[in-house]
């Protein structure tokens, strides 16, 4: 069992190395508008604002408003469903395209120079020692109580 002195050390130097970072960056694309480009892209046509409030887990009222954003920025077009009028329809625009293009070439080239530093059998061993860790701490969000002096 691991002892007191060798958690705090582990505590200490993943605060020094900040893992969430790099996880963070990856993380991007699947929260807010970074998501939403990364549906239109993977679809083939229009997708309806449901389907996307479905597909990212978040509420048709978050979806709307990334809807908004987006479409003020020109990165997608909003069309009526032919079927049903009700129903909102969307596709990335060419803007939306383009920048979709960009992210991707960032992302491969941040991701391309973390592995020429660290090299690719350590990258390999990060992934699957930080799938392990998930795998063991996918429990609820630890709480603190009050008054818990401990901290």
């Amino acid at each position: 069992m691991a002892t007191q002195e060798q958690i705090m050390q582990i505590l200490q130097l993943m605060e020094q190395a900040h893992p969430a970072a790099f996880t963070r960056r990856m993380s991007e694309t699947s929260a807010g508008i970074g998501a939403v480009l990364r549906l239109l892209a993977k679809a083939e046509g229009p997708v309806s604002a449901g389907k996307i409030s479905d597909a990212m887990g978040v509420s048709t009222a978050r979806v709307a408003v990334l809807l908004k954003k987006m479409a003020s920025k020109d990165l997608i077009v909003k069309e009526s469903n032919p079927r049903d009028a009700r129903i909102t329809m969307v596709r990335l625009s060419a803007a939306g395209t383009q920048t979709v293009a960009a992210l991707q070439a960032n992302l491969y080239a941040e991701v391309g120079a973390v592995i020429d530093q660290v090299g690719m059998e350590r990258m390999l061993e990060f992934a699957a020692i930080a799938r392990e860790i998930h795998s063991i701490m996918k429990g609820p969000p630890l709480e603190f109580c009050e008054g818990d002096d401990s901290l």
